[in-house]
């Protein structure tokens, strides 16, 4: 990810955020905390999340936060055949 984004000339920083013990995996969860631990080292505003085993295959792929715009960046997955 660091070269991509580097490439993109960002100001970012990534935090990895992992589930602990043997409950249910709770994605929303582990998103809430991520949130609210990222804001408590600056205050970021821009938020984008990632699965961490997936990666951007195209530069054109803007890891940007136009304002007033939702922005989904796994529409399409190799593995899915991009569907």
């Amino acid at each position: 990810m660091h070269p991509f984004l580097r490439r993109q000339q960002l100001d970012y920083t990534i935090f990895i955020v992992e589930q602990d013990g043997d409950g249910p995996f709770n994605r929303a969860m582990l998103m809430n905390v991520g949130f609210k631990e990222a804001l408590k080292s600056r205050n970021f505003d821009c938020f984008i999340f990632h699965d961490i085993d997936l990666l951007p295959e195209d530069d054109r792929n803007l890891y940007t936060c136009p304002p007033g715009q939702p922005r989904h960046m796994s529409v399409a997955v190799d593995i899915f055949k991009y569907r």
